[in-house]
């Protein structure tokens, strides 16, 4: 006698199709990218011994990744160029390419990096002698199920969807720190970083100001003197130079770096006057020994030993800051930083492996 149950074949097939139903629905056969979320991270720059292994840091880029810098340097600068601003160009320096990978290599989305430094820390150890304003941004495939996630992320589309966040979704999330800092008309070039895998892909925009021809060995930095030397495209001038401090910096968890956010040049601490009779308030105000500008050529140095010893071991940032002759918020802006780094002897050192 036969069972009164469903043959074995129609149950069979039935798993079979509901299987497929399911890869179909979760895109394992589709292999096309799916839903994606972008978070974004920006820099409110407001003025307000470890030893770290960056020999990773000179890391070059292939010809498939600078495809992807000029498509996103494209889309940026078709940005700019519709509210009339200049274009920035690709900087030689490698700090973006340096922060994506770290962050692709260690799962985290922040400002700071695994060895506690902020970007413009890194910048000055890759050689950086402008000054940096960093957007960070992930982008994630979010179409995932128990058997993986779905497909192979499409980097283009990421760097084009993490872009327009950026422009154009950005109040809510960041008070349009990204737009402002795409917008910034100071802003002449820029360092981008693209770091992916097959379902994530970070991106750093390291905008750069960069006005000033530096003298050979100049900024320098040696027993608590500071040389500043140089020249200033037409147009620029020196509006102050500040000193801020941070803190020394310390290896950070994934966790801690996951609660950051916007960053700052640390504590203002000193300002330098070429007038005797001139002084900051709140903050300690140092003599120049020189302070010279013809022209646009400048020769600036000035002593920060007894600012060392008053604060100790930490990182002293060194800000240059520019005039374009213009007025509004843009018309005064930190035109270039150099941090050292001072250990527990109060004496300077650079990180090993740089």
């Amino acid at each position: 006698m036969k069972g009164s149950g469903f043959p074995v074949g129609i149950i069979i097939g039935f798993l079979i199709a509901l299987g497929l139903l399911y890869l179909y629905h979760y895109g394992y056969l589709s292999g096309i990218l799916g839903n994606v979320s972008a978070l974004l991270q920006h820099n409110q720059s407001t003025i307000g011994g470890t030893t770290i292994p960056t020999n990773y840091m000179n890391q070059t880029t292939n010809s498939s990744q600078l495809s992807l810098d000029e498509y996103a340097l494209s889309l940026i600068n078709q940005a700019r160029k519709s509210y009339g601003l200049t274009n920035v160009t690709l900087s030689m320096e490698q700090s973006g390419v340096q922060h994506s990978d770290n962050m692709l290599a260690y799962g985290y989305l922040s400002h700071w990096d695994i060895y506690g430094m902020k970007p413009y820390m890194r910048y000055t150890l890759l050689g950086g002698r402008g000054a940096v304003d960093e957007n960070v941004g992930y982008v994630s495939n979010e179409s995932c199920g128990l058997l993986g996630c779905r497909g192979t992320i499409n980097v283009r589309n990421a760097v084009k969807n993490i872009i327009n966040s950026m422009l154009n979704n950005d109040s809510q999330c960041c008070n349009n720190g990204h737009r402002y800092n795409i917008l910034d008309p100071n802003h002449n070039q820029i360092s981008i970083g693209i770091g992916y895998n097959s379902s994530t892909v970070y991106m750093t925009q390291d905008f750069i100001d960069n006005y000033t021809t530096w003298n050979t060995n100049s900024p320098s930095y040696y027993n608590g003197q500071v040389s500043l030397s140089g020249s200033l495209q037409n147009g620029y001038s020196i509006s102050q130079v500040i000193v801020s401090y941070d803190q020394p910096v310390q290896n950070m968890s994934v966790a801690q770096l996951k609660s950051t956010f916007s960053y700052s040049y640390g504590q203002q601490v000193a300002g330098v006057v070429s007038n005797p009779l001139a002084y900051y308030p709140n903050i300690t105000t140092i003599d120049a020994d020189r302070y010279s500008i013809n022209g646009q050529s400048f020769d600036i140095a000035f002593n920060m030993q007894n600012v060392v010893k008053q604060y100790g071991a930490g990182e002293y940032t060194v800000m240059l800051w520019l005039s374009n002759g213009g007025s509004g918020q843009n018309s005064t802006f930190v035109g270039s930083t150099y941090t050292v780094f001072i250990n527990g002897s109060l004496q300077a050192y650079a990180p090993k492996n740089v």
